[in-house]
């Protein structure tokens, strides 16, 4: 009788073990090609503790297109990201590749769409600098609506948005940004349907007037000296001359 009280204390003791332990992991079921993946998780493991989060492209088989690692907070989540730019649109999933882990949810599965052909720029992807960035274009499937943009800027700084703009009948859209300088600038599109995909605009040129620099005299810098012959002669050299002169005439006179 022992023996089974025992036994049977050791099995509740081993499961409890193996269902101590738990990984629940959240994707979301379609996103566009470009934007990132954000997968999230909560875990029963300890803070620190390593999570292997893999992104399988599902085809006929299987192919593993990326893999991170993500370390348990103290709140017991954990959170990766995954690049899509350079992915193909399809079905992909993610998952932990874990075992023994109870009722865990440790794989989602995730549709890339592609909505770049969506997209036709009539503007000039790249333009010498004016102040001012020009983007035209028309979406396919947005007459007379409208389409969300956001713009950032060649240091990382978002100079608009997200803002909404017009389309006419034929999905045309324009707009006038004004920008201070040169270089990629990274222009979002998304509509009610969700993200769109993203265009690159170039600015060359320059962005500053340069000005002649000035000297403390008021001599722009680069100019000869004044030849010594006309400049003007002291004041104490003219009261001498003048002091000599009348001495002189008053002696001969």
């Amino acid at each position: 009788m022992n023996k089974f009280v025992l036994l049977a204390l050791g099995l509740f003791f081993l499961s409890g073990i193996a269902s101590a332990y738990q990984i629940n992991i959240y994707a979301p079921e379609t996103l566009a090609v470009g934007k990132p993946l954000i997968v999230t998780g909560t875990t029963t493991f300890g803070v620190g503790t390593p999570i292997d989060v893999v992104l399988y492209h599902q085809l006929t088989t299987s192919s593993e297109a990326g893999r991170e690692i993500a370390y348990v907070q103290s709140d017991k989540t954990f959170r990766v990201i995954f690049d899509t730019t350079t992915l193909r649109k399809g079905a992909y999933k993610v998952e932990v590749p874990a075992t023994g882990l109870g009722d865990s949810i440790t794989m989602r599965l995730v549709e890339l769409v592609d909505r770049n052909d969506e997209i036709q720029i009539s503007s000039s992807e790249q333009m010498l600098f004016n102040g001012t960035l020009a983007l035209a274009g028309t979406l396919k499937g947005n007459q007379n609506s409208g389409v969300q943009i956001e713009v950032t800027g060649p240091d990382g700084s978002r100079i608009l948005g997200p803002q909404y703009i017009s389309t006419n009948n034929q999905g045309y859209f324009f707009i006038e940004i004004p920008i201070t300088l040169t270089g990629v600038y990274d222009v979002s599109f998304t509509d009610a349907k969700g993200f769109i995909g993203t265009r690159n605009v170039s600015v060359i040129g320059t962005g500053t007037t340069v000005l002649p620099t000035i000297t403390g005299s008021g001599t722009p810098s680069g100019n000869s000296q004044i030849p010594s012959a006309t400049k003007k002669a002291p004041i104490p050299v003219l009261l001498g001359i003048a002091a000599l002169m009348y001495s002189i005439f008053f002696r001969h006179h």
